[in-house]
This record gives C-alpha cells, sequence and structure tokens, in this order.
C-alpha cells in the first residue's frame, strides 16, 4: 500500500504519468494501473486525464494528498526507529537552506545549538528560495531557510536577520545573475527595471560562492551580499539603499514532530544577528 501511496504522491506532483515512472523507475503502464487500482479502492476519481500522460487532480486528491503526505512521514519515522533499535534513535531533520543563508547564517545558528543536535539526524540541502518552499510542499524538507518573503498555506514563516545587498565588481564586466526563483535574482531584476539597464551581457551562475571567487578574479558584476565581501576587501563594491535590505526567514511545516518541532522553537528565539 505504501507502494501505491508514494506512486499517487509521485503522480500529484509531477501531473504526468512518464516523469512519474521515470522518478520511481518503473514502467508508464504500472504507474497508470496503480492509480486506477488506488482511485477503486477509494471509489472516487482522483485525477482528470488530458490526453495520453497529462492529468489534473480532482478535489478529492488535493485532500487525499495532504493525508498521504502525513501518512509517509509517520512511515518513514516508523522506519528509522525500526532501522535504530539499539539505544535512543536520532530524529530524521531535513533542512533546506539558500544559498547566502547556508554561507553565514545557518553554520552560526547550528554551532550555537550544538548539544541541542546530537539528537537529530541532520540532512542539508542548499537551494534557491523557490526550491525550498516547493519541497516543503512535498514534505521532502522540514523546514528551511530563505531570502524571498515566499510562503503557502501549509507552511509557517518566521522573519530572521536582515541582509543589506550591494552591487560589486565593475561597470564594464558581464552581469553574473543567479537562475530565477533565486532571491538574488529576484532583487537584480528590480535593480535593472529601476536603473533602466538591458542586461544583454550576462551570465548565469547558480551558486554565490563561485559568483564570488569570479568576482575575485575580476569577472562580472552582480549584486552579492555585503557579508559575502567581508574576507574579500579586494572585491570593489559600491552600497545600494534601503530598499535593498533583504529579510532571511525560516520556513517550517506545520504539524513537525515533537522534537522537530522544539528545535525550531529553539532557532526562532535564538538573539540575531549572529556573525
Amino acid at each position: 500500500m505504501f507502494k501505491i501511496l508514494t506512486t499517487f504522491k509521485t503522480v500529484y506532483e509531477t501531473k504526468n504519468f512518464t516523469t512519474a515512472a521515470q522518478l520511481l523507475f518503473l514502467s508508464q503502464p504500472t504507474i497508470s494501473v496503480q492509480i486506477k487500482q488506488l482511485e477503486a479502492s477509494l471509489n472516487v476519481v482522483l485525477f482528470e486525464r488530458n490526453g495520453r500522460q497529462q492529468m489534473t487532480p480532482t478535489k478529492s486528491a488535493d485532500l487525499f494528498y495532504q493525508q498521504v503526505q502525513q501518512l509517509l512521514d509517520l512511515w518513514d519515522q516508523d522506519l528509522y526507529a525500526l532501522h535504530h533499535p539499539d539505544g535512543q534513535p536520532k530524529t530524521p531533520c531535513r533542512i533546506g537552506a539558500s544559498h547566502t543563508t547556508a554561507s553565514y547564517l545557518l553554520p552560526a545558528l547550528l554551532k550555537t545549538h550544538r548539544s541541542e543536535l546530537e539528537t537529530l539526524a541532520l540532512d542539508i540541502s542548499t537551494l534557491n528560495s523557490s526550491q525550498i518552499v516547493q519541497k516543503l510542499t512535498q514534505h521532502k524538507l522540514d523546514f528551511g531557510f530563505i531570502e524571498k518573503p515566499l510562503t503557502e498555506k501549509d507552511l509557517i514563516r518566521t522573519p530572521l536577520q536582515t541582509d543589506q545587498l550591494v552591487l560589486a565588481g565593475r561597470p564594464t564586466e558581464p552581469w553574473l545573475l543567479r537562475e530565477p526563483g533565486s532571491g538574488v535574482y529576484h532583487y537584480t531584476m528590480n535593480y535593472a527595471k529601476e536603473n533602466n539597464l538591458p542586461l544583454e551581457n550576462t551570465m548565469t551562475i547558480k551558486s554565490n560562492a563561485m559568483i564570488v571567487q569570479l568576482l575575485r578574479q575580476g569577472i562580472g558584476q552582480s549584486l552579492v551580499s555585503s557579508a559575502a565581501l567581508l574576507d574579500y576587501p579586494e572585491i570593489p563594491s559600491r552600497p545600494l539603499s534601503q530598499q535593498y535590505q533583504r529579510q532571511f526567514y525560516l520556513v517550517a511545516r506545520k504539524n513537525l514532530p515533537e522534537p522537530l518541532q522544539a528545535f525550531v522553537a529553539l532557532l526562532m528565539a535564538t538573539p540575531l544577528p549572529i556573525e
């Protein structure tokens, strides 16, 4: 049954039988049969078919998706406990951090609460803000740190530390852009619009760390966190207005296991800023 629920969850998220089959390493006919079996056992229609591969979830599927996520979360916790029968098992803790928060906020937070980490099995991913919110809604992360004021109805968002962006690099150099969905990309597009910049000569770099290293080599110009330049005084930069002072947020799923709720509450109560 849990395999069929995993199939439903994947189909719901991809809205495509073929894509779901590729992700689950199953054949497309197998995916289709499992969904039909699930619909028959529940006596509801979960997807309206739009052609051979595409489908639209029904209202019943929207409700069932939320229930399935909770069931699979409990199942994962039980499996983890079964695989660690000796002693007190650690609680799985999946954290997503945007590129800037992963470098300048999360390490200091974890150091501050190092003793509490002994009861947690951490799995930390570096993603952009939009990807973190998406994975939170899919229960693939428990909580995360983002740079954009994004949220969803089943997520709790708490403001943390502020961060000032600056314009770094030389004005004759190409623009180094983060990918769409990144907090820095959002601010860069606003800056370009505000200053009537065409942004014709650009490079897309999906890493803040690489952007900083390119700037150190005299390559490119970019909006970056002022914190990213503290160790690199050789990189030329100029300040921007408070319009480019952004907020870091902690975003968490509702109904987390009690140990994770306590850890998130502890992080939110930590005095900031942390250097």
